[in-house]
């Protein structure tokens, strides 16, 4: 799977846009959900900097996506695109500050889904899907289950022969803890997870051999991989494709598991729900183009995260909304909480 596959022609998103809002205005049942306010006649817009809420810490995926995302929308938009970090309680944070904040483009998120699928998850959380409306989606992000390489697994098949088996999770109800979660129950094979705060010490740990596998994004994977530190086993990716610089490591379908259940991490842009209609085509237009841009190309490349397809750009937001109903049915059956 190549990088150049995933790039996909501005003109036609843009066109998209244009059709698929046009059709919301003349929608009264999308007049009165309060997704977006307004019609979509010409808008001055923008005329002062925007702020891009990152719900996330500095130095992260997201955030660091964010930036080269950032230089590229200015760019479009001919304004200045501040990103301000506001991390805390897996994201909740910084959406409940964009939640709440005034539908006039100018304070807009850009985060992963897995932040908007914490209203799903947890109770209490002031903020719902329907506080948002989608302006685009940008970028995925493979898995590949990797083990060290001094545990003695060889290779997937080996993986049915463990007994007590561990992995290592980078955060408690994250897509890869329930995933691995998945895999493992479909194997028959008794597994416990080991939580650990964020994705460096569970690569440390299990570089160390203190666990004998982990789902791992495949951006912080593969340096690893890579040294030869940790051996991949299999990948799971967008439509189940091979990657290119993993070559000959079968996906998890390959090898007979149902992903069905599975769920991958997408990225994207939205702003608080009411936005006037005008305003998000402005926005969605630009970050599309800017998804494109030199800056964010350079970024997406360099940390093996694809661009989504048209396919799963047109429906990022709505697809989200069936990762959070998956992970609700993976915590319940798993017994996992995240109280």
């Amino acid at each position: 799977m190549k990088f150049s596959n995933f790039r996909r022609p501005v003109a036609v998103f843009a066109m998209a846009a244009v059709a698929a809002l046009g059709l919301a205005a003349c929608s009264s049942d999308a007049a009165n959900s309060g997704n977006a306010g307004g019609d979509t006649g010409e808008v001055d817009f923008p005329t002062k900097s925007v702020t891009l809420i990152v719900p996330y810490a500095a130095g992260g995926p997201t955030d660091i996506s964010a930036r080269a995302l950032a230089q590229d929308l200015e760019a479009e938009l001919g304004k200045t695109v501040i990103v301000e970090n506001r991390p805390g309680a897996s994201g909740i944070t910084g959406l409940s500050e964009v939640a709440t904040a005034k539908a006039d483009g100018y304070t807009i998120t850009y985060t992963t889904g897995d932040s908007f699928v914490q209203s799903e998850l947890r109770e209490g959380v002031p903020f719902s899907f329907d506080s948002f409306i989608p302006v685009a989606g940008t970028i995925t992000q493979p898995y590949v289950l990797v083990t060290g390489k001094d545990q003695g697994i060889a290779d997937f098949a080996e993986l049915e022969k463990l007994s007590n088996a561990t992995y290592a999770v980078t955060g408690v109800g994250t897509p890869t803890h329930l995933n691995t979660a998945m895999l493992f129950d479909q194997l028959g094979v008794q597994a416990t997870a080991v939580p650990f705060d964020g994705a460096s010490p569970a690569v440390q740990a299990l570089v160390g051999g203190q666990t004998n596998v982990a789902m791992l994004d495949v951006s912080v994977a593969m340096p690893f991989v890579t040294s030869g530190d940790l051996k991949a086993l299999a990948v799971y990716t967008p439509d189940n494709e091979h990657l290119d610089y993993l070559e000959g490591v079968q996906t998890l379908e390959e090898h007979g598991v149902d992903t069905d259940s599975m769920t991958l991490t997408v990225w994207g842009v939205a702003a608080p729900a009411g936005t006037d209609a005008a305003i998000v085509e402005k926005l969605r237009t630009a970050a599309l183009a800017a998804a494109e841009g030199s800056n964010f190309q350079t970024f997406t490349q360099a940390n093996y995260m694809p661009l989504l397809t048209p396919e799963a750009e047109a429906t990022w937001y709505e697809d989200l909304q069936a990762t959070a109903k998956k992970s609700v049915a993976a915590l319940e059956k798993f017994g996992i909480s995240l109280s």
